[in-house]
């Protein structure tokens, strides 16, 4: 209470000395207050002479003296446009042109709208002095720099040149000229003599901090920048350029105060990157990954944070989305040697080592020595298991660098996997940790396991803090059948360090491929709530709980992570594809929905997956769009051009399908997708001898690969060959079991008549995969298609138990309850309602339980609403004419079975149509 009675009398005391400086002000006449910002202005106390100006003008907005400093002071506060504006005021009171076009040209300027800088400049005033013209014309070619056009720019500087050789912002402007053409010495000279003349010349030390970056000489590059933030009033990118500089030097903690100071620009591109630097050199990879996607989402095409990001991405041993910004550095630069040397660092980490040899190859031209690059050349190779040539590529570069410990740690590994006998050196000739422990392998490698186990324990007792000895001695025992001992020492790498991520992820993936799930919670659950945004953690999770049939926990796992790490874009990418496979594309849309141009230029995988969300929603224009799209993006991508084949197809347009998939193939002719789409495209368009001629090609060019023998049987399964589909699915199925290939072989044996076996294949997969809703759909169908209702319901059940609002699930449960339990068959088709209100699935659904109930009305409503919600569904319509028949309606109904008739001919619902037409004229 006692705060509450000071409150009131302190607010008092607030306003009245505000009311008191306004009075104070008041009192003063703009001439005076004028009088006074020139006094504020003559100390460089530019906000307050602001603040007298703003005062005078109130009392008189014509003031000219007071419009045209107020222009002059916002453009030293670095408020340009306030200085635009002022300046235009200041010349409508009478200030000269000559006298205010220097402070609107500066303002514009700023502001980067170049082409109104130049408009206004486009007539220098007589009158003006050969030092303003000079002045203008170096702004004029400081605005064609800007616009990338340096030949023009080089003519306005040497005008001005002509004009006013010591203005400082001629040699400001032929300063810079000489910087882009990395003529750095006599850019030097003109600052120099720039800065002695104008020592408080801001733009002067900055371009001076860029020369002295450039350079690489950062400290001088700093003490520019301090000096050019120190001549300046607010807060300019010079913070962004001296963090840069600091970075280089290892000042980490002073780079980020100037990042923090500027926060209002914390999605400059620039500030971005620099950002990035930061934390990458903190090795905080997550979050330097985050500020680089920032960077390269305002500016795509900047090839500093592609690079970054590449590299970040690959720490974060994401080598997929790695390679695609590697791929559009190389395409944006070709034969940048950083990129293809990222190309294989990239490829390494997925484990194609071709791929990976081919990019540091041609990396390896511009840099034949380069020892980085052979020592990745020979562990790809080595990784490849062509031990031949990574030994050579390990030899020669021992050749290059005899006394490198490193050179010779690799030379012994190539020696060790080649097979060859791997010497045991002299003291100080490699490093005596790698060298103990590569002969420890040796002895391993020759099975002389109890040479090992001796070599290794000498390790642990030299190098206690060493893992690698821990994991060694397990694969000993676990080498010898000693699955136990190896455990309990793969623990141990955990007790040394209980909170090790690295440790903790590798255990996490050695459990998950023992079946262990809930040890995979444990291991990686406490990464993931103390690093939200860490995905490594988060996807092994996800992979845990889909394991353990908890799609709803491993959907809110990764939802979370997105909303927490925007830029997890393998996560992003997943919950899309989850989405698809649990038949909900609309959701998967929804995960993709809002992506700028800029995000799916860096991540083609989103518009594949938008382009496949939108074909699972029969929407082949929206498909096409996407994948149009995607081609764009990659034109060069025989994948690309297949996606975009099957939305053609999907649209009727078999013409341009087969263009875009004969292009496709022409791209790259053993594309498998495209070869296996081959086949399924002639057999679509019923070229059944060209389908299978192809099929058979397949099967030579590529063997019986599991995708293969899939094509081959879903070919004889279009065809009506089911023993021979159920023989190549099976097969396929076999090697590579999953949900469409069990389906398939399912319908396979259901085209045999062996229902018995389709059933039980079906049950035995479901009961292996109790969360496979599509097999459970399946399922249901099945018990459909023999009458066996009771067990349909119970399979839609079980789907509503993994996925509560499936709605096809609610909807068909609703009707085949109808006989049983009418009151619960409404309650659930209402609550489908609820769900999807347009659905003319499930107003068709609704409409005839309340035919059933005898509520004509209320079946005329809801199925004429599904009628027109979906008008090309003859069954909606047979059902439309049936509530028009109990409505006495025979004329409507009339039409509508001719309608059936005409558009469903040759189906059963046509034939049904035609049975009440018949009764329809008995009655007659």
């Amino acid at each position: 209470m006692q705060n509450r009675r000071l409150y009131k009398p302190f607010r008092a005391l607030t306003l009245s000395s505000m009311l008191l400086l306004g009075a104070c002000a008041q009192d003063q006449s703009p001439t005076e207050q004028v009088e006074k910002a020139r006094q504020h202005l003559a100390d460089k106390s530019f906000s307050a002479a602001s603040i007298e100006l703003s005062n005078a003008l109130q009392q008189d907005p014509q003031n000219r003296d007071a419009r045209w400093l107020l222009a002059k002071t916002s453009l030293e506060l670095g408020e340009w446009q306030k200085a635009e504006r002022d300046a235009l005021l200041a010349m409508g009171l009478g200030i000269p042109r000559a006298e205010a076009l220097p402070v609107l040209a500066r303002a514009l300027l700023q502001q980067g709208n170049t082409d109104r800088l130049l408009t206004e400049t486009s007539t220098l005033p007589n009158d003006a002095s050969k030092s303003t013209q000079a002045t203008l014309l170096s702004l004029r070619g400081a605005a064609l720099l800007l616009k990338s056009d340096a030949n023009e720019a080089r003519i306005q500087f040497e005008r001005a040149e002509g004009l006013d050789p010591d203005n400082p912002d001629v040699l400001l402007g032929m300063a810079q000229l000489h910087v882009l053409r990395a003529d750095f010495e006599p850019a030097r000279t003109l600052l120099e003599k720039a800065l002695a003349q104008t020592p408080d010349l801001a733009d002067g030390w900055s371009l001076l901090g860029d020369l002295e970056l450039e350079q690489g000489n950062f400290e001088a590059a700093e003490n520019a920048y301090d000096k050019a933030i120190s001549a300046r009033t607010y807060r300019s990118l010079e913070l962004a350029r001296r963090a840069h500089a600091r970075l280089q030097q290892g000042k980490f903690k002073p780079a980020e105060a100037d990042l923090d100071a500027l926060s209002r620009q914390a999605g400059h591109p620039y500030v971005a990157y620099l950002r990035g630097l930061l934390y990458f050199n903190q090795q905080k990879f997550n979050e330097a990954a985050v500020a680089f996607e920032t960077s390269i989402t305002e500016a795509p095409a900047y090839l500093p944070s592609r690079l970054y990001l590449a590299t970040t991405r690959l720490m974060l041993n994401q080598p997929e989305q790695a390679l695609t910004h590697a791929e559009f550095i190389r395409s944006a630069a070709p034969g940048t040697r950083e990129a293809n040397v990222l190309v294989g660092l990239a490829e390494i980490s997925k484990g194609e080592f071709a791929a990976a040899r081919s990019a540091l190859a041609a990396a390896l031209k511009g840099k034949p020595d380069d020892v980085i690059t052979l020592q990745m050349l020979a562990s790809a190779a080595l990784l490849e298991g062509d031990v031949r040539s990574g030994l050579g590529y390990a030899e020669r570069l021992a050749v290059l660098h005899p006394d490198s410990r490193s050179v010779v740690s690799l030379l012994m590994l190539a020696q060790l996997m080649a097979g060859a006998a791997v010497p045991e050196l002299p003291p100080g000739k490699a490093d005596e940790y790698q060298s103990a422990f590569i002969l420890a392998l040796q002895a391993f490698r020759d099975d002389h396991f109890d040479d090992a186990r001796a070599r290794v324990k000498t390790l642990l007792s030299a190098y206690p803090d060493q893992i690698d000895p821990l994991g060694l001695d397990a694969a000993i025992d676990l080498a010898s059948g000693q699955w136990p001992q190896a455990r309990i020492k793969l623990q141990k790498v955990l007790d040394q360090q209980p909170t090790n991520r690295s440790a903790r992820l590798n255990m996490a993936k050695l459990e998950l491929n023992d079946h262990n799930y809930e040890r995979v919670r444990e291991l990686v659950g406490p990464i993931t709530l103390s690093s939200p945004t860490d995905e490594a953690s988060a996807l092994l999770l996800v992979a845990a709980e889909h394991a353990l049939g908890n799609a709803e926990a491993a959907n809110l796992t990764l939802e979370k992570l997105i909303k927490a790490n925007p830029a997890a874009d393998t996560a992003r990418a997943l919950l899309a594809r989850r989405h698809l496979n649990a038949d909900a594309p609309d959701k998967a849309l929804e995960v993709l929905r809002n992506l700028s141009d800029a995000q799916l230029a860096a991540n083609p995988l989103f518009l594949e997956l938008r382009g496949s969300a939108a074909l699972a929603k029969n929407d082949a224009t929206a498909a096409r769009a996407s994948f149009e799209h995607l081609v764009r993006v990659a034109p060069e991508s025989a994948r690309a051009r297949f996606m975009l084949s099957e939305s053609l197809l999907h649209g009727g347009q078999f013409l341009s399908a087969q263009r875009a998939l004969d292009e496709a193939l022409k791209l790259d002719p053993r594309y498998l997708p495209a070869r296996i789409g081959e086949v399924r495209f002639l057999t679509h368009a019923k070229l059944f001898d060209k389908a299978a001629a192809a099929a058979k090609k397949l099967l030579q060019d590529f063997g019986e690969l599991p995708e293969v023998l899939a094509t081959s049987g879903w070919h004889a399964l279009v065809t009506g060959d089911f023993v021979a589909a159920e023989n190549n699915l099976g097969r396929a199925f076999a090697k590579t079991p999953n949900t469409e290939l069990a389906l398939e072989l399912v319908r396979a044996q259901w085209g045999q008549k062996n229902y018995e076996a389709a059933l039980s294949g079906l049950n035995t997969w479901i009961d292996a995969h109790p969360g496979d809703i599509a097999a459970l759909l399946h399922l249901a169908g099945a018990h459909l298609s023999l009458g066996q209702e009771a067990e349909a319901v119970a399979a839609y059940q079980r789907v509503l138990k993994l996925e509560p609002n499936h709605i096809p699930s609610i909807n068909n449960i609703a009707w085949l309850s109808r006989a049983q339990n009418p009151e619960e068959a409404l309650r659930l088709a209402r609550r489908a309602l609820e769900l999807a209100p347009e659905d003319p699935h499930v107003l068709d659904t609704l409409g005839m339980l309340y035919l059933e109930r005898k509520d004509f009305a209320q079946a005329a409503r809801f199925v004429t609403e599904a009628s027109k919600a979906s008008p090309k569904d003859m069954q909606i319509a047979l059902n439309l004419a049936r509530v028009q028949i109990a409505q006495g309606k025979m004329k409507d109904a009339r039409e509508t079975l001719g309608t059936v008739l005409k558009e469903g001919s040759g189906s059963p619902v046509a034939e049904h149509a035609r049975k009440l037409v018949a009764e329809l004229d008995a009655r007659n």
